[in-house]
């Protein structure tokens, strides 16, 4: 077993998270570590010690990475994202987020590692704006800007919108998608499930949504890199609430 990189040992923790940003790739693709022996002709145990830092060399790794569609450069990128983000913002970075729909628009389709275009093209946002957009979010130390005029969130996706100012922008611009959709239609995707829980039973609800949202990145980013067919974007919403009691009529 190798050892737990500490923050103390710079070159060890960031080798453990461009590991870990591979992992999450292969993941992505849908390769479990036999799959990834199998086409390397290898063992799996040889792959698992690959996948750990064992006896990876430079050509290996970019053998993985060929198998995930992706690249050392992509890889390590994303691993840089999640050395250097924190998985909080301040209060007025969230605040500033909230003042235009347009903002936070430019902001999450960043964060998701699409191309700042897609604002435009998916959202129909000028072209303008968003060129001021992305100028207050560079402000609000939100993104950095990178070569290529590519552009990276500084805050790691997986962060849990949770406090108040995200919480009213939702109710304002997001809430009214969900409210209006018509259930009866065959077309629109839900599920419901009604069951009694203790507050324990809630927490571990509220970790289960957590975790279904780090699995809808995965698919969405295994999506984008396999799909040939036209993408639209899609919202999705999982939440918890407690039953009133049925009225008789």
């Amino acid at each position: 077993m190798s050892p737990t990189p500490s923050s103390s040992d710079p070159f060890g923790m960031e080798h453990e998270l461009l590991l870990a940003a591979l992992r999450r790739r292969l993941r992505a693709a849908g390769l479990t570590q036999a799959d990834v022996a199998k086409k390397l002709d290898v063992g799996t145990a040889t792959v698992k010690r690959w996948l750990h830092g064992r006896g990876l060399g430079l050509r290996t790794l970019s053998q993985l990475c060929a198998l995930a569609d992706t690249s050392l450069t992509e890889i390590a990128e994303e691993a840089a994202v999640r050395d250097r983000s924190s998985d909080k913002l301040t209060l007025a970075q969230e605040k500033a987020l909230t003042t235009s729909p347009e903002l936070s628009t430019v902001f999450f389709i960043i964060i998701t590692g699409w191309p700042v275009s897609e604002a435009e093209e998916g959202f129909g946002i000028p072209a303008d704006h968003i060129a001021q957009h992305v100028e207050r979010l560079e402000r609000l130390a939100l993104i950095d800007r990178l070569p290529g005029g590519r552009l990276r969130a500084r805050l790691d996706p997986a962060h849990v919108w949770q406090r108040e100012p995200m919480r009213r922008h939702f109710e304002q611009h997001m809430k009214h998608l969900f409210f209006s959709l018509d259930y009866g239609d065959p077309n629109t995707i839900f599920g419901v499930e009604t069951v009694k829980l203790s507050p324990v039973g809630i927490a571990r609800v509220a970790e289960r949504i957590e975790r279904f949202r780090a699995e809808l990145r995965e698919i969405a980013h295994s999506d984008r890199r396999t799909s040939a067919l036209p993408g639209e974007w899609h919202a999705i919403l999982a939440v918890a609430c407690p039953v009133a009691p049925l009225k008789s009529r």
